[in-house]
């Protein structure tokens, strides 16, 4: 178990482009921990009394929104890369593969990198982050499909095949639906000083959790 995250939680989430709704859905698991959630469940106050509190920033990179999501869901923008402060965790959603990001958001990505406790990308979220150089030299993963084309163009990553895998503080997964997998094996492994709620809260999410090997 790592050191208690702190509370407030800054959690961001990066919208590079168009983003697929259900990559930035595992952030909802990890909000099931808040105080309001716990207590309109009527879960027991001994577990009330470990909620988390998190202050969400939704970013992208010039702050304007709302930011066009897929399924025709829009998102409010609280942020743009010049005006996010540091985070504690930073979830990448997935753009279209073809998405470059801009020096600016590269920049902005590795000086998050350097202070977040998480770096998460979701699907095809590792694109930002393979392209910022903060994938260079760790294990990671992406969708299945690409595997094969990513180790061929992106050599200094050691691409896996695993629904989700972590490298230190960099947390990758791979189809849409890893993300919420992912989440789960986060919230586990990081949040051990509020074991009981999270396993609380997962129980009560039903989520499906078939392990990181395929």
């Amino acid at each position: 178990m790592s050191s208690p995250y702190p509370s407030p939680l800054k959690v961001g989430i990066f919208l590079p482009a168009e983003v697929q709704l259900l990559d930035v859905a595992p952030i909802d698991i990890l909000g099931m921990l808040e105080e309001s959630w716990l207590q309109a469940s009527g879960v027991p106050e001994n577990l009330v009394a470990q909620a988390l509190k998190i202050e969400y920033y939704f970013i992208n990179e010039d702050g304007k929104g709302p930011n066009q999501m897929t399924g025709g869901f829009r998102v409010e923008v609280t942020h743009s890369i010049a005006t996010c402060p540091p985070l504690d965790v930073l979830l990448i959603g997935g753009p279209h593969p073809s998405y470059r990001p801009s020096p600016p958001v590269q920049r902005f990505l590795r000086t998050q990198y350097d202070h977040v406790r998480a770096f998460m990308t979701v699907c095809s979220g590792y694109v930002p982050a393979l392209f910022s150089g903060i994938l260079d030299g760790k294990t990671a993963t992406a969708p299945r499909e690409l595997l094969p084309l990513l180790r061929e163009k992106a050599p200094g990553v050691q691409w896996v095949e695993r629904r989700w895998v972590r490298d230190g503080k960099i947390w990758t997964s791979g189809a849409v639906a890893n993300g919420q997998e992912m989440m789960v094996g986060f919230m586990r492994e990081e949040l051990g000083d509020r074991r009981e709620v999270v396993e609380t809260v997962l129980r009560m999410s039903d989520i499906a959790v078939r392990g990181e090997v395929y």
